[in-house]
């Protein structure tokens, strides 16, 4: 065998394993491609789960947050209607002749000679004409009722004190007449 024919063995046999070689890394990064692809597949379907489930999160509590706001507007509004409604009570008792009459009954059943009475503006003329005996102030605060100072004591009969009372007696029965009994907002 000629140095030639050698060497072109040699080149033969050394082409036939780099084409082997070759196949065989090709094979391997086919197979590795196939892996890759299959396994970002599964990762886009895992990701497009958890978008899916995060978008619904976010759904529902912008629902969820929709929902309290609006629970919280009614309660506000209803809330404002009581209060409305305490407030023309009071208008309509401050401008009946019963009211006069609460007062004197008040001041007849707690004071004595050493008693202040403090009364609002609206007040004081009126009670200065039914009762001229009593030692009689103004506070210019108050929209109805009175203070009695009996030395360092004081009694608070002033009507924001009593309807405030009422109120807080009142407030369940009252939604219940006015709101859906089955809601318990208050």
């Amino acid at each position: 065998m000629s140095i030639e024919k050698l060497t072109n063995t040699i080149i033969e046999s050394a082409q036939k394993k780099v084409k082997g070689i070759q196949e065989k890394y090709e094979q391997e990064i086919q197979k590795i491609k196939a892996d890759t692809d299959e396994q970002i597949k599964k990762l886009t379907q895992e990701n497009n789960e958890l978008i899916t489930q995060q978008q619904a999160l976010q759904q529902t509590q912008i629902i969820s947050n929709a929902q309290l706001k609006a629970q919280h507007e009614l309660l506000k509004t209803k809330w404002h209607i009581v209060d409305d409604i305490f407030q023309k009570a009071q208008e309509k008792f401050i401008a009946s002749d019963e009211y006069i009459n609460t007062i004197k009954d008040i001041i007849s059943k707690n004071s004595d000679n050493n008693s202040e009475i403090i009364a609002s503006k609206n007040d004081f003329d009126k009670l200065q004409k039914l009762l001229p005996n009593i030692k009689l102030t103004v506070n210019e605060k108050l929209t109805g009722g009175l203070i009695i100072r009996t030395g360092r004591v004081d009694l608070n009969s002033t009507l924001d004190k009593i309807i405030q009372s009422l109120k807080n007696d009142l407030i369940i029965d009252l939604s219940k007449i006015l709101f859906d009994r089955k809601q318990k907002y208050f």
